[in-house]
């Protein structure tokens, strides 16, 4: 079985334990793909996200998830993209710093399947290459304590992104044989 997946769709139909949603600081409804969720969960959610503590960026919290296809919902507050200028580091981490409490969260829940949208690279505007390199670094090192990962892209161009930054960084580059079967050229 594969155990992490980069896949293209609506997120919101896929099945899983907990589904990841980029969140307000106060949980309350935003926009994107948070919008979508809150829309879809009713008043029971904003009811639920009402009586938990602010989040910092960075930071997660989890709720039920009520009329979705997950258990649970991990909020995650993700920083805005600065345009790499002097603070863009800072978001950076703070995006790397997501990834970590939300894996952290489910660890501590016992949840194995998580569904990850492109953090970051939607209305807070991450470059979807940034945002993939961040995703995967934290990802690829703790896929082996999860059942399945899977990151769900909106489009197609972004499903090629997110592929290219693994494909890169992180999948054993190939060995091309020469035609005549060798690995290697003889000096």
């Amino acid at each position: 079985m594969e155990k992490m997946k980069l896949t293209c769709g609506d997120i919101l139909t896929l099945r899983g334990d907990a589904l990841v949603c980029p969140a307000h600081k106060h949980l309350i409804r935003g926009r994107g793909l948070s919008a979508q969720i809150f829309d879809r969960a009713g008043e029971a959610l904003a009811e639920e996200c009402a009586r938990l503590p602010e989040c910092p960026v960075g930071g997660a919290r989890i709720t039920s998830a009520p009329n979705l296809s997950v258990r649970y919902l991990i909020h995650t507050v993700t920083p805005q993209w600065s345009s790499g200028d002097q603070w863009g580091v800072e978001g950076v981490v703070q995006l790397r710093q997501c990834y970590e409490n939300v894996l952290g969260l489910a660890r501590e829940r016992g949840l194995r399947r998580l569904l990850f949208p492109a953090l970051g690279a939607g209305t807070n505007r991450f470059p979807h290459a940034i945002a993939a390199h961040q995703a995967l670094v934290m990802l690829h090192s703790q896929v082996a304590e999860f059942g399945k990962l899977t990151v769900c892209l909106h489009s197609a161009a972004a499903l090629g992104e997110w592929q290219r930054v693994e494909r890169r960084f992180f999948k054993e580059p190939l060995i091309n044989s020469l035609p005549d079967g060798k690995n290697s050229l003889e000096l």
